[in-house]
This record gives C-alpha cells, structure tokens and sequence, in this order.
C-alpha cells in the first residue's frame, strides 16, 4: 500500500500566503479575474481536502468496528481495506493537485510581475486577532493536529501490515512444504497403482495376445470377405443383364450376398468386442 507520506498539506497555509501578497502595480480587469478564479479554485479543493479528511475518519471507525466485531467474512474485510485505502489514495492525489494549482498560480503572478511580499502576520496571544486571522488559525490547528493523527495511523498500519506479511509468509511456507509433502504421498500412490496395474496387464498377457491374434485373423477374413462381395455383386450384375438367366439364378445369388453381407456385419461387430476387451485388460482398474 502507498503510504499517505505527507497526505495533508497546511491548507491553511495558503490562505496565510495569498494575504501576504499584494498587487504592487495596476493589472487589467481579466488578470485580476484569473487569479481570482485560481484561488478560488484552490480553496475548493482545500474544503474538499478537508471534508475528505473527516470521510477518512468516519470510514476508518466503521472498518475497525468492522474487524473487531468478526461477523464480515475475510473477503468482505479486505473489501472495505481497499475502500479505506482507495480513500487515502484519492486524497493523496488531491494534495499533489492542489500543490500544482498554487506552484500554476505562483508562476502566473510572477510572469505579470504585479507580486510583492508582504511580512507574514504573526499569529500569536501577544496582539489582538481579526476574526478572518482567528478562523485561518484555527484550520491551521486543525490540519496539523489531523496530519499528526494521519501520520500516526500511517505508521501503525505500515507495522500492522509488515506484522502481517511475515505472518503470511510463515503460513505461506508451511503450505509450500504440506503442498511437497501431499505431492510425494500422491507420487508414492501413482507409482503403487501404476505397478499394480503392470501386475494385472502381466497376468492378463496370454488372454490379450489370444485376443490380438483373433483381431488378426479376424481383419484378414474381413478384408477377403470384401473381396468376395464385390465379386458377388458383379456376378449378380452379369446375370441379371444375361437374358438366359433365369429369375431362380437372380434370386440366388442376391440371396449369396445378403448372407456375406451378414457375416462380415457379425465379423466387423466381432472385431470391435475383442477391441474394446483388450483395452480394458490393458488398464485395469
């Protein structure tokens, strides 16, 4: 996580300095509006910093009422972390913002050349304050007490989650030395089912050879009975366009290919039974 190193600025600060600074010559009408538009631009992201701050707050109280109670799961916990730390991030990025606007301001007034300094007011219980000093004073007390707040919290989360990591890093080395140990059991028991099954294969040699040997035989007489249809076939074609034939000699040798027809239909169904149960000899359960 990006530690919020320096995530509230003294917004008050710039209230202090933008007093200190007169314009020491004439500028037009549309200089005076640009810079008045900047500020003010400035001191919306200040209030927006600071009610930030206060969501900060109020987001954190419910996160740690959250964990303490244990009735969230881990994973609705570490949802609401990345809330809390989306927050602080967002505000972090707001302080950069802020701190560009004021160095663009800065820039803009030195290039008109119309900046001179003025000695800071000092704000201390010797004088009589100004209402306007008195409430700058004040924010100025704020932000500083809620920057040390934040430093603070910064801190304990940084040492909460370096605490953390070593403790996910144990548990993360007993899992990688259970994960060897389940690994070499599961080798253990592979390599015990694999010399079982070499047992059973070996016991069942002599039925997978018989079976092998018949698949043989059994693929040659089918290759020959093929043979033997087609001969059939063209014999039945020369008889039936032979006008001597007679219809008992047609039906006769139709009748010869139906019958090899269904021998090589049992052979072929035959083939497959002694196929599939040479497979199932050759892996045992």
């Amino acid at each position: 996580m990006k530690t919020l190193k320096f995530i509230i600025p003294f917004v008050a600060l710039f209230c202090l300095t933008s007093s200190q600074q007169i314009l020491g010559q004439e500028v037009s009408k549309e200089e005076k509006k640009e810079i008045a538009n900047q500020e003010e631009e400035i001191r919306v992201n200040e209030e927006m910093l600071l009610s930030g701050m206060e969501g900060l707050e109020r987001v954190k109280k419910r996160f740690e009422k959250a964990e303490s109670e244990k009735k969230f799961t881990t994973q609705e916990i570490e949802r609401k972390r990345r809330v809390l730390y989306n927050i602080e991030g967002r505000l972090s990025k707001l302080d950069k913002e802020i701190k560009k606007q004021k160095k663009k301001l800065n820039k803009y007034k030195e290039k008109l050349g119309t900046v001179k300094e003025k000695a800071p007011v000092e704000v201390t219980n010797a004088g009589i304050l100004s209402d306007g000093e008195k409430i700058l004073a004040a924010r100025q007390a704020k932000l500083k007490e809620a920057r040390a707040r934040l430093e603070k919290e910064r801190k304990e989360r940084e040492v909460k989650y370096l605490k953390e990591q070593e403790q996910l890093l144990k548990e993360a080395e007993s899992l990688n030395q259970l994960d060897t140990e389940i690994k070499l059991e599961k080798e253990k028991i592979d390599q015990q089912k694999e010399d079982i099954r070499k047992q059973k294969i070996k016991a069942n040699q002599d039925k997978i050879y018989e079976y092998e040997d018949d698949i043989i035989v059994d693929e040659e007489i089918l290759i020959s009975g093929k043979e033997s249809l087609e001969r059939a076939k063209k014999k039945l074609e020369e008889v039936e366009v032979n006008t001597n034939s007679t219809q008992k000699e047609i039906d006769r040798k139709k009748s010869i290919i139906n019958k090899i027809q269904l021998k090589l239909s049992k052979l072929e169904v035959g083939i497959k039974e002694k196929k599939a149960a040479v497979l199932k000899l050759k892996n045992p359960v």
